[in-house]
Formats: C-alpha cells, structure tokens, sequence
C-alpha cells in the first residue's frame, strides 16, 4: 500500500507540476521533431511514425546523465529493468516482465548494425556514442530470435558527420577514474575516420571482510577504429572495437530474511572475472532510384574466465571456474524501397531480407570441491547409503580437494528470411496498414565430456584392513536440437500528422530454447555415488535441455503533441501471453545454474512517456511503466532433504520484473556572459516492488535514488561535477539462493566526481 501511496503523490505532482506551468507557452518549440532513426530496417526515417513503443536517447543526454553502460541507460526506459550486480558476465535484461538471467538473452543488441549474439558481450563501456534506440515488445519480424523482448541499437560517431578531438578526464571518489580520447578526420568530402581509445579504474565500493580486499573493484580499457566512404550512391562504413577489462566480482554477501539484514562480504576463494571483447564488420549500402539494398558482415570474438567461490563463505566448500571461448560470424542482406515522401509509390513500402550466422561456444566449467565440501557434501552421500542399507560397507573420502570437470562445444547454426510491407493511405489518408513474416531456423549442438575422480577407503563390516580404491566417473556425449519459427507481425497506425498517430499491433516472439552447462556437476555428484557406471545418454540430454520460449503480444499506443510547442509524449498499453517462459534456478544439489520452463504467464501493463518545454531555459520529462507479469501455469517440484516434492507457482508473479518504473529529470541551460553557460540536470529513477523468487517469498520494495550534474561551458571546454545516489540510498541490487542460504548484492553508494571535457 505504501508504494502505490508513493506512486500516486509523483505521479499527482507530476500533473500539478505540468498545470501549473502549463500557462508558460510564449516559446513556439517543436517537442517531436524530425528524429532520423539509423536503423536499417525502418522503412521511415522519422521515428515519430513507427508503429511501436520505441525510445531514443541522444548524444547530448548520454553526457548530461552520465550514462557509461547499457545497465545505466535502462534506468531511463519505462518497463525495463537490467540490475547491476555480479561481474560483465551478467546483463540480465527484462522488458515488460520477459528476460533472461542466464544463456540466450531475451533482448536483442546491435552496435553499429553488428549483432552481439551472446548475453556476456552486451556490458561494456561506453564512449562517442550517437544515439540509442530502445524498441519495447516483440520485434520477431525483424530481428528473430531472442528479439521476445525488444531491441537495443546502439550507434557510435560517423566520422563523415563528426570532426576534431575530443578529449575527456574524469575523477570520483573510490578511486573512480576515467580516461577518454578521440579524433575524427575527414580526408576530402567523402572519406572520414576516427581512432578512440578509453581507460576506467573502478576501486569500488564492497570491502571483502574476510582479505580486506575490495570486492568489486574494475579496471577497463579499450579502443575503436572507424572507417566511412560515401560517394553518391554508394556507402561503406567499416568498425573494429577492442575491450580488455578485468574486475574483482560477485561481492554477495548472506542475508537473513528473517531479519532482512545482510552480512559483510567474506569469501576465502577468488572471485573475479576478466574478459576480452573483440568486433568488427563492414556495412554496404546501394541506394537506387526506388530501392536500397544494404549488406553487413559482423564478426565477434570474445574469450572470458570467471573464477566464483561458489558457497560466498570464508568456508573453503567448492569453487567453480568457467572459461569461454566465443567466435561468430554473421551476415545480413537488406533490400527495401526508397523512403522518399517524393516517391509516387510511397504509399507502399517493402523490405525483404535475408539473415544467417554461426555462433561456436567453446566452455571449460570444473567445480572443485575443497576441504568443507568434501565433509559436508560429498562425505554424507556415502554416509547415507550406507545407513539406509543401499550400499553394504561403508565409504571414506581420502582427497583433499576432488575436481568435477566440464568441457563443452557448442555451435549455433542460424538461417532467416524476412519481409514486411507497409500500405500508406489505405481507405483514407493517415491510416496505414504493416504486415510482416519470418522464417526462421536454428540448429544447436551440444559436445559434453565431464569427468570425476575420488579416492575412496571401503571398509566391509567385519574386515580390516581399509582397502583403498579410485574411482573414475565420465559422462561423455553430444546431442542437438533443431528450431523452426514462423513470426508474423500485423499492425494498424492512424496518423494525425508526421508527428502525432496511434496504433495497434500484434507479433509473436521466440527465444531459443538450449543446454544447461552447469547441471553436469550435479549428475556427476550422483554418478559419483552410484555403483552403475554406465550413463544413459538419453535421460542426460532430457534433464540439459530446455525448449524455447514463445510469445504472443498486443500492444496499442500512440504519440502526439498536447500542448503544441510545450508538452509532447508517447503512451502504450500491452499485453503478452508467454508459453514454456525460461525461468533461471540453481540446480537441485546448488552446484550451479540452470534454466526451466514455466507453463504459461500473462504479462500486461502501461507506459507512457512525456516532455515539456517549461520556459525558455527549463525542461521537464517523465517516464513510468508499470508491468503486470504472473504465472498461469508453473508445476515445478522442489528438493527437500534429498526428495523431490511437487510444488505450484500458479498465480504468483513472475521474478526479476519491477511492478512499477519512473524517471523524473529536470535539465535547466542558461548563458551567464554572451560566451560561458551553465547546465544543470537532476534526474529520479524509482522501482517498484520485485520478488526475487518463483514463489514469491523475498522481495524488494519501491526504492529510489537522485542523480544531478551541473556543467560550466565555453568555447569548447566544459567542468563538471556529477553525482549518483545522492541521498546515498540504501539497497539491494540482486538476490538469489543457494544450498538453502540466502544471499544479496547491495548497490552501489552515494558517488560523486568531476569531469573536464575538451573539444577542438
């Protein structure tokens, strides 16, 4: 009741604020102008007529919020989450209630038009970026697979739009430094590039108790070539961008839900994760008289390790290590019609396409159990059989660490085609009519070896001496599955003028179904304790695998100008029914991870967004969502003292999504002299209540946090001085359970720095 008190007085403020303010309108400004969206897929390039929930950030509010990472620019999207914990590794995103905290992502991401196919490549710093468009909702048509959720384009500088260097240093308390510089050149008037390099030192905020070391302490850095030719008709943009960063990670710490405290971080075993991110691709673009067909060639490769001290205790009771290896090629051929108003065929619009790529997982996981995992975990298996009477003498432990190895290969096959028209005027004029289909194909394989050895001491009742034997377990096998989808998408837009419309839409999602790398130390365990040393392969492929998640979503919504030239915004409504949803847990035995299917959910919510030209030198802007999600159907079972049990989540709302979202800024720009000026932006982001759990028994409540920067500018230089969580709020980011223990992330403090930009 609290939060939606909450919710009701800012929101109430929020109109009051907008009345009150609402009698200033000397300033004619044009809210919804001709915003060009980049996208190559977008048949228009006013992002004012796009039948979808769709959000843009510019360069501009990038540098006035401060915004250094993906998981920072969703804080100002309504209905999308992605919560900062753990490491890189772990960009879990969820719009609308559909996500993914592990393997496939349920967002799909495009820099620069390459696709980042694997979740553990989407965190990375950012710098010179243009613009980011955020699509909410399915977007299948289009984009395939793990676009259930939306996508995210991310677009850098054009050296062929963008001149000079630019040069930017900033300080923060923590030891928080960042290093940016970059020059762009243009060599004639059709020749541009750019050459950027970044350096960020985080000496975080967590204290690991148990070493006195930091615990989530970052160093990052990395650079981006950028190469663009235009000549007429003919356009090449090429990029290549590195990233090496290494970081002191997982700074969980336990936490009593009893008294919803939360202990110091102490952990005895390294936890720690270091990445190396490379991509790069061509784009080629023809554009005809009535058509423009556009070619991009993406390639990634990234090799990352993540040691985890997996219990979070100074108890020395097992580790787990994980190695990838990813490299992926991709390539897409777009050809679409001419998006020129001039064209007497504007009124029908057409796109075909054609996507494929290959994606190949190389994954080292072994989990090493040590000195207290041996006598509580592995020790009482052994014990247990042989007091129930299954196994006829009793079994020791003789090792002092016992390693459970995984080795894992696992390439992706993809093939799409696609196409989508659009019928302008249809009836009579503003109503247009968008109808599209994809065909798409996946192949995944999985290549598993996983192996144990122990030493044992067997002792028969009424014998002596001990007899010491070795025991050697494997689990070796490969399986692969096949995926075909249709996804269509059918929508209706009204448009009242180029700026102002409402629409309705209807598309289905699809997110690839997969392996669970992680469950192979829990079948190894109890291969471990078993007698049979034969493996049926069949059974090990049934409890690995996952299906795909699918999706059928609605939406209605529209854009426009109430007040001409001082309040314009957008607003939707959905609702998305989810069959087979993927849903993260630990394994049986809390070994790892791994990912189910629920049976059926319903998500469904609003959202809406507004901006205001207050005065001459005041803004104001709004974003809210609010998202719905619960479980139709979820029949699950539970591992209780070594029984599995059966147990519903049916009608319980669906982990990791946020009831509520809000952002409130307020950017205020004034010339002090004819040559200096002054900026100031304060901004509010909140949340609202989210379990953390498939049965809905821990939870965070509505919490928010304010973020300000106040700017001084001339001629090119620019001084800072910013901060975040200004109240210093106090919170948790992420919340899990393992081994019947509890565990939180608190986030990250109150921070504050100062920048220096130079541009010449």
């Amino acid at each position: 009741m609290k939060e939606k008190y909450r919710l009701i007085t800012v929101i109430a403020g929020i109109l009051v604020f907008v009345s009150v303010n609402g009698q200033i309108q000397n300033d004619s400004v044009y809210i919804l102008d001709e915003a060009v969206v980049k996208n190559i897929k977008k048949e228009t390039s006013n992002i004012a007529e796009l039948p979808v929930a769709v959000s843009v950030i510019a360069s501009s509010t990038i540098k006035k919020k401060q915004l250094q990472s993906l998981k920072e620019v969703s804080l100002n999207i309504p209905n999308v989450y992605i919560p900062d914990y753990g490491a890189k590794l772990t960009s879990s995103t969820y719009i609308r209630g559909i996500g993914s905290r592990m393997n496939t992502p349920a967002i799909g991401l495009y820099v620069d038009n390459i696709p980042y196919l694997d979740k553990s490549s989407f965190d990375f710093d950012f710098y010179d970026i243009d613009r980011i468009e955020i699509l909410r909702g399915s977007q299948g048509t289009l984009y395939g697979r793990n676009a259930i959720g939306g996508i995210v384009n991310i677009h850098t500088y054009s050296p062929l739009e963008y001149a000079g260097t630019n040069i930017n240093v900033s300080a923060a308390n923590n030891e928080k430094y960042r290093t940016q510089i970059s020059h762009y050149a243009k060599a004639g008037k059709n020749f541009g590039m750019s050459i950027s390099a970044n350096y960020n030192k985080d000496g975080g905020f967590l204290i690991n108790t148990c070493n006195g070391e930091s615990a989530d302490k970052l160093t990052s850095f990395g650079g981006r070539i950028h190469l663009a030719y235009q000549k007429n008709s003919f356009k090449a943009d090429y990029s290549l961008s590195y990233e090496n960063s290494r970081q002191n990670s997982f700074a969980y710490s336990l936490y009593d839900k009893a008294t919803q405290t939360a202990n110091p971080v102490s952990y005895n075993d390294a936890n720690e994760y270091k990445r190396k991110l490379l991509t790069t691709g061509i784009s080629l673009e023809y554009e005809g008289r009535s058509f423009v067909i556009i070619s991009t060639l993406g390639l990634q490769y990234f090799s990352d390790q993540m040691n985890l001290d997996q219990d979070f205790t100074p108890k020395s009771i097992f580790t787990i290590m994980q190695a990838q290896h990813q490299r992926s090629v991709s390539e897409e051929i777009i050809i679409k019609s001419h998006n020129n108003r001039n064209n007497s065929a504007f009124n029908y619009q057409w796109l075909f396409g054609a996507f494929g790529f290959y994606q190949k997982m190389n994954t080292q996981g072994p989990v090493t159990f040590k000195h207290d995992g041996i006598q509580n975990i592995i020790q009482p298996v052994f014990d247990n059989l042989y007091a129930s009477g299954t196994m006829p003498f009793k079994m020791t432990v003789k090792d002092d660490e016992i390693m459970i190895g995984g080795d894992f290969e696992t390439p992706v096959k993809n093939g799409a085609i696609f196409h989508q028209s659009t019928f302008n005027n249809i009836l009579f004029k503003g109503l247009s009519l968008t109808a599209g289909l994809r065909f798409d194909y996946e192949q995944i394989k999985i290549n598993y070896f996983s192996s144990s050895k122990i030493t044992i001491g067997v002792k028969m009742p009424g014998q002596a001496p001990e007899i010491i034997q070795v025991k050697n377990d494997t689990i070796d096998g490969r399986n692969s599955n096949n995926y075909i989808q249709l996804l269509p998408k059918i929508s209706l837009k009204y448009s009242f003028s180029p700026a102002e419309n409402i629409y309705i839409s209807v598309s289905k999602g699809y997110k690839s179904g997969g392996y669970n790398n992680q469950m192979f130390s829990d079948l190894m365990q109890a291969k471990m304790a078993s007698r049979n040393s034969e493996t049926n392969i069949d059974d090990v492929n049934e409890v690995i695998s996952y299906k795909p998640e699918e999706s059928w979503n609605f939406e209605a919504g529209g854009r426009g100008e109430p007040v001409k030239g001082f309040l314009s915004g957008d607003f939707a409504v959905f609702f998305i029914r989810s069959a087979n949803q993927q849903i993260a847990q630990f394994a049986p035995q809390g070994l790892g991870r791994m990912m189910k299917n629920a049976g059926r959910s319903t998500s469904k919510g609003i959202e809406f967004t507004l901006h205001s030209k207050i005065c001459r030198n005041l803004n104001f802007s709004a974003a809210y969502g609010y998202t719905h999600a619960k479980f139709d159907v979820y029949n699950d079972t539970v591992n209780v003292k070594g029984i599995n049990q059966p147990v519903s989540y049916s009608n319980n709302f669906v982990p990791m999504a946020p009831r509520h979202t809000l952002m409130l800024a307020l950017d205020f720009a004034e010339y002090i002299t004819s040559a200096v000026q002054i900026r100031c932006n304060l901004q509010y982001y909140g949340y609202g209540k989210t379990y953390w759990t498939e049965a809905n028994d821990a939870w965070r409540g509505y919490y928010g946090t304010f973020n300000g920067k106040i700017t001084i500018a001339q001629n090119g230089y620019e001084f800072s001085v910013w901060s975040k969580n200004i109240l210093n709020k106090k919170y948790h980011s992420f919340y899990f359970e393992s081994m019947g223990n509890a565990f939180v992330q608190r986030a990250k403090q109150f921070q504050w720095g100062i920048d220096v930009n130079i541009r010449f």
